[in-house]
């Protein structure tokens, strides 16, 4: 009897602590009222955006961590050159499924347990996080020469044609920085990767799709160019 004389009481309790069926409260508000929020909440926006736009060292920040991912693929991609021992590799991008690699005859360096994962080998993809990178470096560097009209419309919101672009090549000679012809080369096929091969199957348009060589060394090229890059633009090392 005692026993369900607590239980009853614990019942009753819960039902006076029950809060009931949820239920939407709406406060009155006024159409000017909303008006003010959205505009104040505009005015943030564009402040942030004309902040970060201007900022040398926003852009910069972002640089040093997309290179810094790009460096976690470094080991992989370099393992994966090692085991297949080539100098280059023809990616064919014009079959029907495309082959991704041209593998040598020549068996893996390495010990079974120490090889990686060649399922998915990751040059693109280590090619398109250099690109943003590069990309991110050279706006920087453009932010700082933008015109007083183009600051001027960075402040409404409005980003400037010279920074509205993600060619990598074009970027780079934006920023006057003398380029080789094997780092043009370089930075043509990292920007074929950051624009669509490192994300996507297919670049937007049939004609894109084209054999086109990765040089085994690539890795060791990126890896020079990005500090030479990095000076020229006066941005410190990650």
């Amino acid at each position: 009897m005692v026993e369900k004389s607590e239980r009853n009481k614990n019942k009753q309790k819960a039902r006076r602590a029950s809060f009931g069926k949820a239920a939407f409260i709406s406060f009155p508000c006024s159409e000017s009222r909303n008006s003010d929020a959205r505009d104040i909440l505009t005015a943030q926006r564009i402040r942030h955006f004309s902040q970060s736009v201007l900022s040398a060292e926003a852009w910069f920040r972002t640089a040093n961590e997309l290179t810094a991912t790009m460096e976690l693929l470094q080991r992989h991609v370099e393992r994966f050159l090692e085991d297949f021992n080539s100098p280059f590799f023809i990616v064919d991008q014009t079959s029907d499924p495309p082959s991704t690699y041209q593998k040598s005859d020549v068996a893996p360096k390495h010990k079974k347990a120490d090889v990686v994962d060649t399922k998915h080998n990751l040059i693109n993809q280590h090619m398109m996080l250099a690109g943003f990178a590069i990309e991110n470096l050279c706006k920087g560097y453009l932010a700082g020469l933008l015109s007083p009209k183009e600051q001027k419309d960075v402040k409404a919101g409005k980003l400037p044609k010279t920074l509205n672009t993600h060619d990598i090549l074009e970027l780079v000679r934006s920023t006057g920085m003398a380029l080789s012809n094997r780092e043009k080369d370089l930075l043509d096929r990292i920007g074929e990767a950051a624009i669509w091969s490192g994300r996507y199957p297919s670049p937007i348009y049939h004609e894109k799709i084209v054999p086109f060589a990765q040089w085994g060394d690539d890795v060791g090229r990126i890896k020079t160019f990005l500090p030479k890059l990095r000076a020229h633009v006066g941005a410190k090392d990650s």
